[in-house]
């Protein structure tokens, strides 16, 4: 920017010094025209106004004043170095007082004109010429009186301005030209840098797929820029190695599932063939052949969760079908009360809800979480409650009133295997809510545990409802 305020101003001077030196050329040059004008109206004796006013029409100059006067006593010979203005030209001229000067400013008539010799003016515009050597002629004889010519100092403190507000208008556009240049080269250098931050973020959202990042080659960040494109590839790489070994172990829960399913349920109906055939006193052998077959029928349980979660979490897809969900909650809740007269379960239907999904599935969700109020809070009143708060989805919460779950497992009960410090001598595979889980996101919805609950435990469910319509109140 400031070499651009060095070029402009450079050149404001050299104009400057042209534009003096065209004034001094001019200045010479009238002078020596006065005089030889003077000669010929000496010849035709003129008057002294008549011939002034004849010689400013004819050698008029941009940029040149003119004063012509007949001295007094003084101001003999003593020029003017400004000019006060008088009047525009064709105005009336005032009658010449006794003994008042008479001049003719630049072809105009004035008297009673004080003519002193300091600068009155323009002073700025005068420093300016004086600086380049431009000053007034030295009165040349004119008829009676005597001309002389100066510089007119406005000229000179027009262009001294405009140069200033060139110098300041070139260097702003430097200035400005120079930060869009100088960001634009930097964002070009930086680049790299910013795509590496955004893939950055776009992990931290655990969004891990691969996005290599374009590289020129041209700065020092490129070699982040390399270094990320690697790593992305090799976490790339790690996540498909993980899920080419999920799938596998997937296919092998749900082989192994298959193939244990025949033997377990031979070794189970063996087990309950010899516990009827031992003694009728025989209780030893028969607590033996009762131990065998809860443990065998654990082991069948777990082995068709295995099962069930594996297919979940692949990618086939059952037909899906719509059934009213308030229904499917009442026939949940009627078989456990049938296997169970003890359990309290209560249901709140305030809406008839149309669901399309996988009936089964949803099914086996619902009645995992209703198994674990069960299971979890012996003796307490489980309340389920299906309502539709927000248009298009239907929410289902399922609560009891036990001793809860501890802050400390709430982050981790719906992870496969889990079971929390609390569980107590109660029975399970940890794999109920992970099956909830799944199988409600299979059908767009979600299940989440309820952390306001004053006392016991609430699980909310919500799936997406092709058709909802509210019950009458019952009075």
């Amino acid at each position: 920017m400031s070499l651009v305020a060095l070029i402009v101003g450079g050149g404001g001077v050299a104009a400057l010094a042209l534009f003096g030196h065209e004034a001094n050329s001019a200045l010479e040059q009238l002078s020596a025209n006065a005089a030889v004008f003077e000669r010929s109206t000496h010849a035709r004796s003129e008057p002294f106004e008549i011939a002034a006013v004849e010689f400013e029409m004819q050698e008029r100059h941009e940029g040149i004043r003119s004063i012509a006067f007949i001295p007094t006593r003084g101001n003999a010979v003593r020029p003017p170095l400004a000019l006060p203005p008088g009047p525009p030209p064709g105005a009336p001229r005032a009658a010449r007082p006794p003994g008042a000067n008479v001049a003719v400013i630049d072809g105009v008539v004035q008297h009673n004109v004080p003519l002193r010799g300091r600068f009155e003016t323009n002073r700025f515009g005068y420093a300016i010429a004086t600086l380049f050597g431009v000053r007034a002629t030295a009165p040349v004889p004119f008829g009676r009186g005597i001309i002389t010519f100066v510089p007119d100092s406005s000229r000179f403190e027009s262009i001294a301005m405009m140069i200033v507000a060139a110098i300041v208008i070139a260097g702003l556009v430097a200035g400005l030209l120079a930060a869009f240049v100088g960001n634009f080269i930097t964002q070009q250098a930086i680049r790299p840098l910013i795509d590496v931050t955004e893939a950055l973020q776009r992990f931290a959202a655990r969004d891990f797929r691969a996005q290599p990042i374009a590289v020129a080659g041209r700065s020092d960040f490129d070699v982040l820029a390399h270094a990320y494109n690697a790593a992305s590839a090799q976490v790339a790489d790690a996540f498909a190695e993980r899920d080419a070994a999920e799938a596998q172990m997937r296919q092998f829960v749900a082989d192994a599932g298959h193939e244990l399913r025949t033997p377990l349920t031979i070794v189970l109906g063996y087990i309950d063939l010899l516990r009827r055939r031992s003694g009728p006193n025989d209780e030893r052998s028969k607590f033996i052949f009762a131990s065998i077959a809860a443990e065998g029928r654990r082991m069948r349980t777990l082995v068709d969760n295995l099962v069930l979660l594996a297919k979940l979490e692949g990618d086939d897809q059952r037909p899906i079908e719509p059934f009213d969900l308030a229904t499917l909650v009442g026939e949940i809740a009627d078989v456990r009360r049938g296997l169970d007269p003890n359990v309290r379960i209560a249901v709140d239907a305030k809406v008839d809800g149309t669901v399309v999904a996988d009936r089964s599935e949803i099914h086996e969700a619902i009645a995992n979480v209703v198994d674990n109020a069960i299971k979890y809070a012996p003796g307490s009143p489980v309340r389920i409650e299906l309502d539709s708060p927000v248009a298009g989805a239907l929410t289902l919460s399922v609560s009891d009133e036990g001793p809860g779950i501890p802050a400390d497992d709430r982050t981790a009960i719906f992870e496969r295997f889990f079971r929390g410090a609390s569980r107590g001598e109660v029975e399970g595979s940890g794999l109920g809510l992970a099956i909830a889980k799944r199988a409600l996101e299979r059908a767009g919805g979600s299940i989440a545990l309820d952390a306001t609950a004053p006392r016991g435990t609430r699980f909310v469910m919500t799936l997406r409802a092709e058709r909802v319509q509210r019950r009458a109140a019952v009075g």
